[in-house]
Order: structure tokens, then sequence, then C-alpha cells
């Protein structure tokens, strides 16, 4: 059995495959119908995780996460995004890792409740797209118009028209981008 410090507690894990399934409140509804499940897995080029689902059976809340067990120092990845295949490419972002594509002016930071995921480059874009539509469905004036744009760009990226740079940095060394084959 392999012990990880993860923040502030220890998890024990088992073998690669184990999983835990359990129920706790829901911070949403308040009832005890959150179904956590948690899947201990080793992913090629990044090592040991646990995959985490989080499913209310009471009011549909959803949430998942990523967490990359192994500390392999400061690590930064660029990968030139030039159309077609390459938005195929595997990105996989720990809680620690910054996110920035540079030629958009997009940065998705780590904090405190930053999730961790498994994606391709499209579905990086697809996040940045949500958090945009998001931020025009509130904004007025000149924020509105800015996030108009940041739309139409990520759009671009996404349709393969707009070149760009995706640069994930991260002080645990367990992110990056693997291009697909």
């Amino acid at each position: 059995m392999q012990s990880h410090i993860l923040s502030d507690r220890v998890l024990l894990l088992g073998e690669k495959g184990e999983s835990n399934e359990y129920r706790v409140n829901c911070a949403s509804c308040g009832k005890e119908a959150l179904v956590v499940k948690e899947v201990f897995t080793s992913l090629p080029k990044f090592g040991s995780a646990v995959l985490i689902s989080m499913i209310c059976k009471n009011c549909g809340y959803r949430a998942s996460d990523v967490v990359l067990l192994e500390n392999k120092g400061p690590k930064r990845t660029e990968f030139k995004v030039k159309g077609g295949s390459d938005l195929n490419a595997r990105v996989v972002r720990s809680s620690s890792a910054r996110i920035e594509i540079p030629e958009l002016g997009l940065e998705l930071k780590p904090g405190s409740m930053a999730e961790g995921f498994i994606t391709n480059i499209e579905g990086v874009l697809t996040r940045f797209l949500d958090v945009a539509e998001q931020l025009r469905d509130s904004a007025e004036g000149r924020e509105r118009e800015r996030a108009a744009n940041s739309i139409q760009q990520i759009i671009g990226a996404m349709n393969g028209k707009v070149p760009f740079t995706i640069v994930i940095e991260d002080e645990m060394g367990n992110s990056g981008v693997e291009p697909s084959t």
C-alpha cells in the first residue's frame, strides 16, 4: 500500500484500479445524497492519480476532479496549435497548474478551488468559451464588448483558423500536453 501527502492529510492508496464509494452531505442541497467515487489509477507520463466524481442523487449537483499524487518539481510545457489534429492533443491539468493562451489573452490560474482535469485542447478552449459567454451575458458596455471579442477569437481557434500556443506551468510537474497520434 502506498501513502501520499495531499495538502494536510495522508491518503492511503491501494493498487491501481482500486476504488472507493461513499455518501456525504451535498454542499448544494444539504442532503446526505452526494455519492463520491474515487478510482486510483496510473496515467502514462503523469503518474499516480485519483479520479474523483461526485453526483448528488437528490439535486443533481455534479463535480469531478483529477488529483495527481506525485511531486516531480516545476515544469513548463509549450504546445503550438496550428489546427486540425493539434486540437485533439490530450491535456492533463492538475489543480496546481496555470494554463495560458497568450495569443488569445486567456489564463486559468491555480488556486484552492481549482480542479484538475483530463481533456483535449478543444476541451480547454470550451472551458474558456463557457466563462467568456457568462461574462458577456452578465457584463455591460466595454466589458461586454471585450467578452464578445474573446468569444469570436476562441471560436476561431476551435475551428482551426487561429493558430495559438498553449502554455502550462505546474509547480508540482504533473501537468502537460500529449500530442495525439
